[in-house]
């Protein structure tokens, strides 16, 4: 008798002491739809077309609704040299992508932040090498960065309702 009731203690408190909680879960605005814009001062139109598919793609389905939930970006690059030469004929360039992001609903902002991320890459005597290489750590650079902002706008826990 003893044995059962300490059976039965010991197996609810395993199954209610469990403090696993899904760190990414959907939250309310799951069922509605986002408007994602996203603002960059340059000419990146691929990359911007690349990063609002991606968003597009994390936060909104098919089964949607319209609502006033809006998730702005602003995207920006810089190109800095590294100063190392490898060899006479090429030498090191940085790309760097500045991210700020604010999301907003019917009442006003609920978050917002900012990221940033290089990456590196070789300049040499070739033109059409030096471009593709540029682009080629751009569109990296986007893509980690959607893939950033995504998590952490649906980790973030709001400190107030969202109104959609």
């Amino acid at each position: 008798m003893k044995k059962n009731l300490f059976c039965l203690i010991l197996s609810i408190f395993l199954i209610y002491s469990c403090s696993y909680k899904p760190l990414y879960t959907k939250k309310n605005f799951g069922l509605n739809k986002i408007d994602i814009i996203i603002k960059s001062k340059g000419r990146y139109e691929n990359n911007v077309i690349l990063m609002k598919n991606l968003l597009d793609k994390k936060f909104n389905s098919r089964a949607s609704k319209p609502s006033n939930l809006k998730l702005v970006i602003s995207l920006d690059r810089r190109v800095s040299n590294l100063g190392v030469n490898k060899d006479l004929n090429t030498f090191g360039k940085r790309v760097t992508i500045f991210v700020n992001y604010s999301m907003y609903d019917k009442k006003g902002s609920l978050t917002k932040g900012s990221l940033t991320n290089s990456s590196t890459f070789n300049f040499s005597a070739n033109d059409y090498a030096n471009i593709n290489s540029l682009e080629d750590s751009f569109s990296k650079l986007v893509k980690h960065a959607s893939e950033n902002i995504g998590t952490l706008v649906l980790a973030e826990s709001f400190s107030r309702k969202i109104y959609p």
